[in-house]
């Protein structure tokens, strides 16, 4: 093994130096210093050959220490550095990939795809079609290998095997026909056999492989990798029915659902083509072959002067094939029984959305209007379908539960993966509410099974709804966004069930602390007047989380403006004080006049508590520091801390205050006393004090 992957290096090294040779020296016959590659042609005209370049490949992987016990080799000293230094020479470095879509395999070498892909560049193209069958049929071979300690790098090394040779072939052939051919007879009926046997555990490698064979290609090169990919997606994938009995009873649903396993490669695959696809849309990239393949083979095909007609006609083309046939199949199985799938559906959908956006935006700012209207937005369809399904009845109970689940997912993916210019304003605020409203549990008598499902449900929205508060991105979208974000806050906040109205509290807290550079006035007042009427919800958790979200909004307010919001509450909070019972004899009052009463009451415990929380989310927010304004609040406050002034949990609320008051002043306390009066000082103190039996 270690003289194979020095060997592996050194072959690397002179098939790069040949390719430099070549570039500079285009004409072999007016040239004795052309380099000689006859050698090479012969090794690799044998079959025999290529299946020992095939082994050296799997040998040139860390050892699977998973299996085996995982020994470290004994080698001499100093083979591991030379190894380490052969493995830099297989390939010269290169960029891939080039977005933010990272490579999903850990064990899938790129510099063997490059290996591969420069030798067959080299050694000319009839001789490379002949070399392509072997490597081919050695990448079938190894696919189908037994389990044994060698497996997984057996299972990689067929897919950089077929990355080096699609990339390779597809850059020789000069017209459509040529690759349409190329992909028909031999890439695709590889992939056809080899992703049916790839365990599901290493499909990355073969996602790697796939996006490194069309890498900054035309979209006219590999349309038959995406037609193909699209109908294996089609014929395969679990499909609702409107008669959900069928689900459990009919065998061949049942018998389709057995195959999720092979649904989720392909879909898998499918995102692969659509991320590469996607990279065509950037600025340029759609116009030719990338500038470092020019030196290797030459071109009828595309044009190479820039322009951009063909480009677009190809894109919009391939983006409208993809919407026609894939949209629906995909939103009608958005409740797909199996989890793996869904998160695949979820993450088809979003790039789906996410390459169309771009893709509208590319030609919109090269000033190419009727490009970007030659593909359907597909981002309706999909929002229409998601925003739809919480009211929807055509879904059973487990059926919803999945399909919302699928929706937090198409959430998550556009928070983390998306680019936040477009998808925070088009994807992530419609489906905001859904987001909020998926908190509460729905009617309706089910198994405790079910409602376990459930649970895991909305334990994964108030995740999302977490992930969206504080990802500081609505400032890349556009201007009103904020204010979209705060009227859905607003709406949340009036709801009838307390955790929904306890997630905005914690919303708002989080997206305010996020943006507040950001808000402007009236954003400001609109995000004050959310928290104070959160301030006087009947549930504790409520209105805590009120007074948490009021506390961070009102850190940025001037010294002035809290001046006048604490005389403001000071007054209200006076005026709202349990008046004393006048001991008076007992009379009957009537039912309405009872009813009055009690409304009255109820009107007046809200606004005290509404007054004193605002009191304490000034007084916390000032932890370090005294202002004018905190001794009169404290002194406010303290009124409110005797049973007979006040409700329970606001007695609790005003004594915690003032003890963390005091707490986080201790330290320079005597400094901090100045700015109060004699009358402020007991106050507090009567609120902070211990009582003792001779008080």
């Amino acid at each position: 093994q270690p003289l194979q992957r020095v060997s592996l290096g050194l072959l690397g090294r002179l098939v790069s130096l040949a390719l430099v040779d070549m570039s500079q020296m285009p004409d072999q016959s007016n040239s004795t210093k052309f380099p000689d590659l006859s050698a090479l042609r012969g090794m690799f005209s044998q079959e025999s050959f290529c299946r020992s370049f095939g082994n050296a490949l799997v040998f040139d992987h860390r050892e699977d220490s998973s299996v085996g016990g995982g020994h470290s080799a004994q080698w001499s000293s100093g083979v591991e550095d030379i190894i380490r230094d052969a493995a830099s020479n297989v390939a010269q470095r290169t960029l891939f990939p080039w977005n933010r879509m990272r490579q999903k395999s850990g064990t899938f070498k790129l510099q063997h795809s490059q290996l591969i892909e420069s030798i067959l560049l080299a050694i000319g193209h009839e001789n490379a079609k002949t070399t392509s069958h072997f490597l081919l049929q050695q990448g079938k071979d190894l696919v189908s290998s037994p389990p044994s300690e060698d497996q997984r790098n057996q299972l990689v090394t067929s897919a950089e095997i077929f990355g080096g040779v699609s990339r390779a072939l597809v850059q020789y052939s000069k017209t459509d026909d040529e690759r349409n051919d190329i992909w028909e007879t031999m890439l695709l009926p590889f992939l056809d056999v080899a992703i049916v046997k790839m365990p599901t555990d290493f499909l990355n490698a073969f996602f790697d492989a796939l996006r490194y064979g069309i890498h900054h290609f035309p979209p006219s090169y590999f349309l038959p990798l995406l037609k193909w990919s699209v109908l294996k997606v089609q014929n395969s994938l679990w499909q609702h029915e409107t008669n959900d009995d069928a689900e459990e009873s009919n065998g061949a649903a049942s018998a389709m659902a057995d195959r999720f396993s092979l649904q989720g490669k392909w879909l898998s695959l499918i995102q692969a083509v659509l991320v590469e696809l996607d990279n065509e849309d950037d600025l340029g990239a759609v116009c030719k072959l990338p500038w470092y393949t020019d030196i290797f083979v030459q071109r009828d095909g595309p044009n190479n002067d820039g322009s951009l007609t063909t480009a677009e006609i190809e894109l919009g083309q391939s983006w409208k094939y993809v919407n026609d046939h894939l949209t629906y199949r995909l939103l009608n199985a958005i409740g797909h029984p199996y989890e793996k799938c869904r998160d695949q559906i979820a993450s088809c959908l979003f790039r789906m959305c996410y390459c169309h956006s771009k893709f509208i935006n590319t030609f919109k700012a090269l000033g190419n209007e009727s490009g970007s209207q030659s593909s359907e937005d597909p981002g309706i369809e999909i929002m229409k379908r998601l925003s739809s399904i919480r009211d929807s009845d055509e879904y059973s109970f487990k059926e919803k539960i999945r399909a919302l689940g699928t929706a937090r997912k198409f959430v998550s993916c556009c928070v983390h993966w998306g680019d936040a210019k477009h998808e925070y304003s088009n994807y992530v605020i419609p489906l905001l509410p859904l987001a909020f409203q998926s908190l509460q549990i729905m009617e309706g008598e089910v198994s405790p099974e079910d409602r376990g499902i459930e649970a895991d449900l909305v334990k994964g929205y108030r995740y999302i709804i977490a992930d969206i508060s504080s990802s500081c991105v609505a400032c890349h979208g556009v201007s009103h966004d904020i204010t979209r974000i705060l009227n859905v806050l607003k709406e949340m906040s009036s709801h009838d069930y307390w955790q929904i109205r306890q997630a905005s509290a914690h919303f708002l807290r989080c997206f305010q602390g996020a943006h507040k550079f950001l808000f402007t006035q009236e954003q400001d007042d609109m995000s004050l007047s959310i928290a104070i009427s959160l301030l006087g919800d009947e549930r504790r958790e409520v209105s805590t989380a009120a007074t948490s979200a009021l506390t961070g909004i009102l850190t940025l307010y001037s010294q002035s403006a809290l001046t006048e919001l604490v005389s403001k509450y000071i007054k209200i909070a006076n005026k709202s004080l349990k008046k004393k019972k006048r001991k008076t004899p007992p009379t009957q009052i009537s039912a309405e006049e009872s009813e009055m009463k009690a409304v009255k009451e109820k009107t007046r415990a809200t606004r005290q508590q509404k007054s004193v929380f605002v009191l304490c989310a000034v007084v916390m927010g000032r932890p370090y520091d005294t202002p004018s304004y905190i001794p009169e609040a404290l002194a406010a406050l303290s009124k409110h801390s005797f049973e007979q002034r006040a409700s329970l949990s606001v007695r609790e609320v005003v004594k915690m205050v003032c003890s963390e008051f005091k707490r986080t002043h201790t330290d320079n306390w005597e400094a901090h006393r100045k700015q109060f009066t004699q009358d402020q000082l007991e106050a507090l103190e009567d609120v902070v004090s211990t009582p003792h039996y001779y008080a």
